[in-house]
């Protein structure tokens, strides 16, 4: 009993300290007020320091504000000094130095480059907190100086210092000594200290608020030499008022007092003295004590004073009190304090034979904040519904009676359970009767209606008769501006709502004793930090229904978040915060590497990881990496909820869609998925979340009840989330009915935990293809990823397979081949890549493949279209016409050269002698392509690196050769030049045979083995080798993008120059057959020199790729066949050459004129003269001299 009266002691005493906390702790004084008043430092003489009853206690929040005026510029001032017991340093501390502010916590000194302007009030605050270890100097609303503290640093203020204000002082010989040459020269008014961190909003609102732990009273201070000077500029008005007092009830009669007497006296005597103005929010009153200690020194002079006059017999109780007014008005603060003072010590006569009197020390009349009881060092005040007597040591007595049920300042909710009957029709119900309750309780009454909800409906099934009286329930919360009564509001409520409403076309009636009213307390919002890419926020403790501001940490807005009454809980929650008006103090990824993950910020980490993605398209490596850490950390770190594993896989997914280097981390986001699935913690038998390419299903099993498992996705588009379907069973997945699915076995048991009833199984759908790229595979993912795992368990060698099926992303042809596949986490160095081990085709067509697998995990299937062999029939047609083709072309060839090189006049043009190069180039390729196969046959690695290399110089060397042939044709027919070029074909034959030689360097520089010994593409023999470019970032860069440029380059000028000749000849030739035929020849003719039949191989795929191969290996191997078609034999004066020469006349065509010739005409050149192809009669010839040049010139 002893222990449990000790305890209950003491919890009383933590009861009292939250209820009087407010209370200062100081008082002792006949006239305490110092509010309008000032302090004018002008002199040594003058001295203030803080009173010796008032004491500081340990803190580890504070607030210090004092408003200060300088008037004569010093170098050197103090605003305030605190100093703890026998230390010379500063513990904490305000003053100017060299036009620098310095400010002390804990002994550390801070500087600050602000210095204070003369002959001007400002106010200036120094606040802590030992939770976020921020220390804050904030000068006229803005924060000057903000200093994170370690954690070896010390949390709390040291307590029963010395302060001094306006100068700094020392201790000789155990007296305070005052220092000399730095004090303030100036006034110093309004210093305050309380017990908690407030934000510069709190401060700058709370301007007219005391303190809770120093306040601006003559109880707090002890001067000497400068008394306080009353200035009207400082009036400060304010509406809230704490009075805190201790009373005695004199009575001459005999007996006691009872319980409900000393409420009944103090709120008559309250109601009698107080003027229409001001009006009473709550009493609260302590237990009756025959003794008066308050705690602090009283004046017990003045006890004794007033015993001696009164009766010997009367019987004299002492208790304390505590009430809140409000002014009505807001009036001056000093001049509401003599106001209530003057009214309040007088002795008030309840009758003859009963006195309350006021004892003149113990009253405190302080102006207080509306939400000063909801700070967060404190509780709420009418929390605990009862109060200690303060001024009896080990009181064990009865609990505190409150007077009335008053809360203060505070708004009051409330919970309304109601039923109701309303006739009429209306489309909604719920917004119907939500408008009607506002209207009905807010109009004029000062309430909120929040959180309505319909908890029954009527359900009308004739709707051929008139409506009935429909009966509705409904619960919806209530907030009452304060200050209220709270029987009084719930009386008004219940009256209200049984006006009911009418309007003609709907009626409401409500009966009374069909609303149930409970009051209810919320709470508060707790102390949160929020920590986000616009800063770290700490948020304050907040009463429901109210919203909080703070300066953003970098701009000059404000960040907002609203305290709410959940309407399931009851209770005060914060709303996510709004930050949207604040600049980003993290721009970039690579800011979160400085950051640290916790349990309690993880979630914040979240949020930021999403904000910056929103500004990423495509993310580098490195920040990549970073991403993906910090999800690993908050996966690991995070408590893993509902909440959160949804936020981690949405992250996840617009990381997918952000990068082009995913296949670098594949694993580590395949670990993240997985362990998300681990450690998530769910109600239920499943759990799913799908967000654009990427689903996440995951089961707690019965093992007992486990009977096979079947998952799915049944439809899939790019970029949107899956639809994904569950089936308890082993169900296989007909081809063709879904994108996806797989199906467990029931021999799955086996690796279940054999020690739990329950076990986690989790399926995985991956919609981004390029997140599993294998570079050492040169097959292509032809599908998307399905996985499957057993939490806790590695399942291989299943006695039955998994089935699952896959849709194709391209579709298969009949001879193509597909590889069932799954991902191996350790190939490729711990990278990643496919493998085909235990897993096998069960069925193919066109669109999908079923496969089974004897084990678990990210399944796939593989194939490579661009490499898939075609029918051997036609492989072996084909090849017998490439190298016959060659065959053929290599001889023309030579003819070509023969008769160009023999016969000078027909070298006098350009484009004569760019063709010469082109078919020495393609006469080279076919001679190499001709000789690979046999001298890639000996084996030698050095010959086939020269051989590829030989073959790709003259490849690219007859493609660079084209793509001149097109700008010569360009320069001299389309864009005409007036200026000859000097060593023009010099020029081109350093580029045409240089620029390949160039590339075909580097390579070998680079990597000589990127040439190399593979099989031929379509070979005869399939056992024959082909010595070719064997890197594939090589083949696709000096290769193929090399062909498409050229060629791309060669097309644009083939339709320039056709339009050309097409817009020149519709006069002149519309309509004849002859124009006609030589147009078709024109085409022909360029098709082949352009080589823009090489483009048929870009379009050999699907349906049509046979056919196309046909037509490319037939065109192209004959390339240089049709260049000897075109260029010697139809050209009439390569004929007149042969004739002369040869004596060939039968090949004489006396009709047939050069087109060549006077479509690109070009002169020999001449210094100063411009140089014309020679003349032939034909259309192309007008062409050419309607473009007013034949050629380039030369210089």
């Amino acid at each position: 009993t002893t222990v449990m009266g000790k305890n209950r002691t003491g919890l009383s005493a933590i009861v009292f300290i939250w209820i009087f906390g407010s209370f200062p702790l100081c008082s002792a004084s006949t006239s305490p007020s110092l509010w309008g008043q000032k302090v004018n430092f002008q002199g040594n003489s003058c001295h203030w320091k803080l009173s010796k009853t008032c004491s500081l206690p340990p803190l580890q929040e504070l607030s210090v504000c004092l408003n200060l005026w300088r008037q004569i510029p010093t170098s050197a001032w103090t605003g305030f000094i605190y100093k703890k017991p026998g230390e010379l340093s500063n513990e904490l501390g305000l003053a100017g130095r060299g036009g620098n502010l310095k400010a002390w916590l804990f002994g550390t000194e801070y500087t600050v480059a602000h210095d204070l302007p003369l002959q001007n009030w400002h106010t200036v605050c120094l606040t802590w907190s030992t939770h976020s270890r921020h220390f804050k100097l904030i000068v006229n609303g803005s924060v000057s100086l903000k200093q994170k503290l370690d954690k070896l640093s010390s949390s709390s203020l040291a307590p029963n210092g010395t302060l001094t204000l306006g100068e700094s002082h020392s201790f000789v010989g155990g007296i305070m000594d005052f220092e000399t040459g730095t004090n303030l020269m100036g006034a110093i008014t309004k210093f305050r200290m309380w017990r908690q961190e407030l934000s510069p909003q709190q401060l700058e609102e709370w301007e007219c608020v005391s303190g809770n732990v120093v306040t601006w009273s003559k109880n707090d201070w002890e001067y000497q030499g400068c008394p306080p000077i009353e200035d009207p500029r400082l009036k400060c008005e304010w509406s809230k008022y704490k009075i805190n007092m201790t009373l005695s009830i004199t009575q001459t009669a005999s007996g006691g007092l009872n319980g409900s007497e000393p409420k009944t006296i103090v709120l008559k005597w309250l109601e009698s003295i107080l003027p229409q103005n001001m009006f009473v929010n709550s009493v609260l009153l302590s237990s009756l004590s025959q003794q008066n200690r308050t705690g602090c020194v009283l004046c017990e002079h003045g006890i004794a004073e007033m015993k001696e006059t009164r009766n010997v017999s009367s019987k004299e109780e002492w208790f304390s009190c505590l009430v809140y007014v409000t002014v009505s008005p807001p009036a001056a603060v000093d001049e509401t304090q003599t106001a209530l003072w003057t009214l309040l010590i007088p002795t008030y006569n309840q009758s003859d034979h009963t006195i309350l009197q006021t004892n003149a020390s113990s009253l405190n009349i302080l102006p207080v904040g509306k939400k000063e009881n909801y700070c967060a060092s404190q509780r709420p005040l009418l929390i605990e519904r009862f109060i200690v007597p303060f001024f009896q040591k080990g009181f064990k007595g009865n609990r505190t009676t409150v007077i009335s049920p008053f809360l203060d300042f505070q708004d009051t909710f409330y919970r309304v359970y109601m039923n109701l009957t309303m006739n009429g029709s209306v489309e909604n119900a719920a917004q119907t009767l939500q408008g009607w309750l506002q209207q009905t309780l807010g109009k004029q009454h000062q309430m909120r209606v929040l959180n309505f909800k319909l908890t029954t409906t009527p359900k009308r099934t004739d709707r051929s008769k008139p409506p009935p009286d429909f009966r509705y329930g409904c619960t919806f919360h209530v907030q009452a501006e304060g200050p209220v009564n709270i029987s009084e509001t719930r009386t008004l409520i219940i009256t209200l709502l049984t006006k009911g409403f009418s309007n003609g076309s709907i009626t409401i009636n409500v009966s009374a004793n069909q609303i149930t009213i409970l009051h209810i307390e919320p709470g508060l919002c707790p102390e949160d930090t929020t920590q986000a890419v616009y800063g770290l926020y700490t948020w304050p403790s907040m009463p429901a229904q109210e919203t909080y501001e703070m300066k953003c940490e970098k701009g000059h807005e404000s960040a907002a978040r609203f305290c709410r009454l959940d309407g399931s809980t009851d209770r005060a929650i914060w709303d996510l915060p709004d930050m949207s008006r604040c600049e980003k103090v993290m721009t970039d990824i690579d800011d979160l590497d400085g950051i640290t993950v916790t349990t309690d910020n993880s979630e914040d980490v979240l949020g930021m990881i999403e904000d910056l993605l929103h500004n990423e398209t495509d993310l580098s490596l490195s920040q990549l990496n970073t991403v993906l850490q910090k999800l690993s950390e908050v996966t690991e770190v995070g408590i893993m909820t509902t909440q959160l594993a949804d936020s981690i896989i949405s992250v996840l997914s617009n990381v997918l869609d952000s990068t082009s280097f995913l296949s670098q981390a594949t694993n580590k986001i395949l670990s993240i998925t997985d362990q998300v699935g681990n450690r998530l913690t769910f109600s239920g038998f499943s759990h799913s979340t799908t967000v654009p390419s990427l689903a996440l299903q995951l089961i707690n099993l019965d093992t007992e009840e486990f009977q096979g498992l079947t998952f799915g996705v049944s439809s899939f588009q790019t970029g949107m989330s899956p639809e994904i379907y569950l089936n308890p069973t082993f169900a296989e997945s007909s081809p063709g009915a879904s994108v996806a699915s797989i199906s467990l076995p029931l021999a799955l048991d086996n690796f279940f935990p054999q020690t739990k009833n329950t076990s986690r199984v989790q399926f995985h759908f991956y919609g981004t293809e390029s997140l599993f790229e294998d570079p050492h595979c040169n097959l292509m993912l032809n599908s998307y990823v399905l996985s499957a795992s057993v939490t806790n368990a590695t399942v291989n060698d299943l006695k039955e397979p998994v089935v699952f099926t896959l849709l194709h992303l391209k579709p298969t042809e009949e001879l193509n081949k597909v590889q069932c596949v799954y991902w191996d986490l350790e190939r490729n160095n711990g990278k990643g890549g496919w493998g085909d081990n235990g897993c096998q085709v069960k069925h193919t067509n066109a669109s999908h493949t079923s496969c089974i697998c004897f084990h678990l995990t990210h399944f796939g299937v593989l194939l490579d279209i661009s490499k898939t062999p075609i029918n051997p029939k036609d492989d072996m047609i084909l090849t017998v016409i490439t190298y016959l083709g060659c065959g053929i072309s290599s001889v023309f060839l030579g003819i070509t050269l023969l008769t160009y090189i023999a016969f000078g006049k027909l070298r006098r043009d350009y484009p004569s002698k760019i063709l010469i190069n082109l078919s020495v180039a393609l006469l080279g390729m076919n001679m190499s392509f001709l000789l690979n196969s046999w001298l890639a046959g000996f084996n030698n690695n050095g010959i086939c690196i020269a051989v590829a290399a030989v073959l790709h110089y003259f490849l690219l060397a007859t493609f660079t050769w084209m793509g001149l042939e097109a700008i010569n044709m360009y320069l001299a027919f389309v864009k005409v030049f007036n200026v000859y070029v000097s060593s023009y074909i010099l020029k081109l034959c350093g580029l045409g045979w240089g620029l390949p030689l160039v590339i075909v360097g580097i390579v070998l520089a680079v990597d000589e083995n990127c040439y190399g010994n593979s099989a031929s593409v379509t070979p005869v023999n399939h056992s024959s080798s082909f010595c070719w470019v064997e890197n594939d970032v090589a083949f696709l860069v000096t290769v193929v993008a090399f062909v498409v440029l050229v060629l791309l380059c060669n097309l644009c000028v083939f339709g320039l120059v056709l339009a050309q000749i097409r817009g020149l000849r519709l006069s002149k030739e519309a309509g004849r057959s002859s124009g006609i035929l030589h147009h078709l020849r024109v085409v022909a003719s360029l098709t082949f020199l352009l080589g823009l039949t090489w483009t048929l191989a870009f379009v050999a795929w699907g349906p049509v790729k046979v056919p196309f191969l046909y037509l490319f290996s037939s065109l192209n191997s004959l390339q240089g066949f049709f260049i000897f078609l075109f260029h010697c034999l139809m050209k009439e004066n390569v004929r007149n050459q042969w004739r002369n020469h040869l004596c060939c006349e039968k090949f004489k065509h006396t009709n047939y004129s050069d087109w060549s010739a006077s479509m690109m005409a070009a002169g020999r050149a001449k210094s100063g003269k411009r140089v014309h192809t020679p003349s032939e009669t034909t259309s192309e010839q007008k062409i050419s001299d309607s473009s007013g040049t034949g050629g380039p010139k030369m210089e």
